[in-house]
């Protein structure tokens, strides 16, 4: 009995995800001991900036355009044959001096360099004009390091069934059988268990399960993550999904995937799975009621396997867990509580052995804590218990802007190694903060942020444009709050706004009225979506929305540094650790 875990592209390169070593500890704990996980996206990333592969591509790249010029003579091309052609000629120009560059690029990142903006700057740029030059051969598909982008809808069936096929635009199709496949039949798995924790994981996802599946049909492949736990009645209604995997796993999956095993390996009773979805004599069945992890039973993390050495940061930046779900739970335009059941903490005690075993067998002192928003008082045992056993960590992590969250608790954060705290500010107008029931008062956002810069704690602040009835004016004034020139001079601040979006499952959709909506439309042809259209009776429209959201980004990319303080992730965590570390005397 082999399992194999798979974590596929796209996600952010510089750290792990924590689903897969999760799932492993588990796994090893109860006596499964055959399990490999994989990073497929950073192994593939590590691929693609090579010289090696540029060249490649670059003949690729010049057949695909002989071969345009050959059947379609740029007279008779269409405007899009016209598009496709001078994105390979870009390309075939392009390449040969970025092929020259790139692994210079990667290995700044993983170094010393790291921490030299200009050469950062430089590498992240040459990086994704890289894969920008390689995705032309797909054209008009795209990737960078961070994403990717089909014509495809990922919220259509059908569209997906049709990319997964499709080897002139599908990126991944070929990646995979010429780099990555080999490998993953060699090590005949008995379970695949794939994770898609976000949209732009859906098609690599699933393209990647299709191919395992045509070869292996007796692997049994099973899909987890946040995407599919969303979905789970549009699932049922999908018979064409079960051609490409056998089962889905929502909600939590470390039971589930334990008793998956044993009955793959055993009767194939597949009843007895908690939180599964598989299909039975041509019926799609869900597992319910669905199982809630006791947290303070699962073990340590275990990243063994994983290729730490080839994230792009210079050392690994470690996630794990203080609590799942989300205590707060209220916010109107959220539905992050789909993800998990219910709010339950792990003891502190229990995570201050996680951090210290990890930074130990790891050899790091930098941990990222992935709570959707951690709770003061456990944000306050563990500040103690770190500093009790005087663990020299450094680590940052989500937090909401608490009346309990005062001076003495952030300067007992900052001593046992707090270094960045991000916030879900989404707006600084009292109105609109209160229709969207963040529960948080403006006043009290400007004393929690004073402290930080006092104390030394840098932040950043998620803002959300065009939440409904919220005027221009309004945006204005979360503008202007952000722009604050003692925050733009602290190190490490960042902010990054969103675009609100009607999501599946929130609290605003189910009374779409009491926040001056006319009305909401479901998007014809997506019988996987994961939002709505809606129309307003009040405050900027959908498109007015869209222009302000975009003059907000070019008034925060005029003050803000782009990188890498404007990230929510180790990026910021490692740059500022590092400059604190220089200033010491």
């Amino acid at each position: 009995m082999k399992v194999l875990l798979l974590f596929p592209p796209s996600w952010h390169p510089s750290q792990p995800y924590l689903s897969l070593p999760s799932l492993t500890a588990f796994l090893r704990q109860n006596g499964v001991p055959n399990v490999v996980q994989r990073d497929i996206n950073i192994e593939l990333l590590d691929i693609l900036l090579t010289e090696k592969t540029c060249l490649a591509f670059y003949q690729k790249i010049l057949d695909k355009l002989k071969q345009i010029e050959r059947s379609a003579p740029s007279r008779h091309a269409t405007s899009s044959d016209q598009e496709r052609r001078q994105a390979l000629i870009h390309a075939v120009e392009a390449l040969p001096f970025l092929a020259k560059k790139v692994e210079r690029a990667k290995q700044t990142l993983r170094s010393e360099g790291f921490y030299e903006l200009e050469r950062y700057i430089e590498s992240v740029n040459t990086i994704n004009d890289v894969l920008e030059v390689l995705s032309a051969l797909y054209y008009p598909s795209s990737m960078t390091a961070l994403n990717n982008d089909m014509r495809y809808s990922v919220y259509s069936s059908q569209e997906i069934f049709q990319a997964l096929g499709d080897e002139e635009e599908n990126i991944f199709l070929n990646l995979y059988k010429d780099h990555i496949l080999a490998s993953v039949l060699e090590l005949s798995p008995t379970i695949v268990g794939i994770s898609i924790t976000s949209t732009s994981q859906i098609i690599p996802g699933l393209t990647l399960a299709r191919l395992i599946k045509d070869q292996n049909k007796d692997a049994h492949i099973t899909i987890g993550g946040s995407v599919f736990t969303k979905l789970i009645e549009n699932v049922k209604k999908i018979d064409g999904l079960f051609s490409i995997v056998d089962s889905f796993i929502v909600f939590e999956g470390e039971h589930a995937l334990l008793e998956l095993v044993a009955q793959v390996h055993g009767k194939q009773d597949f009843k007895k799975v908690p939180n599964l979805i598989y299909r039975d004599n041509a019926v799609t069945r869900i597992n319910e009621p669905f199982y809630t992890e006791d947290l303070n039973k699962l073990p340590t993390p275990d990243f063994d396997g994983l290729p730490l050495r080839l994230y792009h940061a210079p050392a690994s930046v470690l996630p794990v867990q203080t609590s799942r779900g989300c205590y707060y739970g209220k916010c109107a335009f959220c539905n992050l509580h789909l993800d998990h059941r219910n709010f339950r903490l792990r003891r502190p005690e229990l995570l201050l052995e996680d951090i210290h075993k990890l930074s130990q067998k790891y050899n790091t002192p930098y941990f990222f804590f992935t709570d959707e928003s951690v709770p003061v008082n456990q944000l306050r045992d563990i500040s103690q218990g770190l500093l009790e056993k005087k663990q020299d960590i450094q680590w940052m992590g989500g937090v909401r802007f608490e009346h309990a969250l005062n001076h003495d608790v952030l300067r007992k954060m900052h001593e046992s190694g707090c270094q960045k705290l991000v916030f879900g500010l989404e707006s600084y107008n009292q109105r609109v903060l209160d229709l969207m029931k963040k529960g948080t008062k403006a006043d009290r956002v400007k004393k929690i942020l004073d402290e930080c810069l006092k104390i030394g704690i840098s932040f950043h602040l998620y803002i959300i444009i065009g939440f409904p009835t919220e005027t221009e004016q309004e945006a204005m004034e979360t503008l202007g709050f952000v722009l604050n020139k003692e925050y733009l001079d602290s190190p490490g601040f960042s902010c990054l706004p969103s675009l609100f979006g009607m999501e599946k499952d929130s609290p605003i959709t189910c009374s779409p009225s009491e926040y001056g909506l006319r009305s909401i439309m479901a998007p014809g042809n997506e019988d996987l979506g994961l939002g709505y259209f809606y129309e307003v009776e009040q405050g900027m429209s959908p498109e007015e929305a869209g222009r302000m959201y975009h003059y907000v980004i070019s008034q925060l990319s005029e003050k803000l540094c782009p990188f890498p303080y404007n990230y929510s992730m180790s990026d910021g965590l490692l740059y500022i650790a590092h400059r604190k570390h220089a200033l010491q005397p």
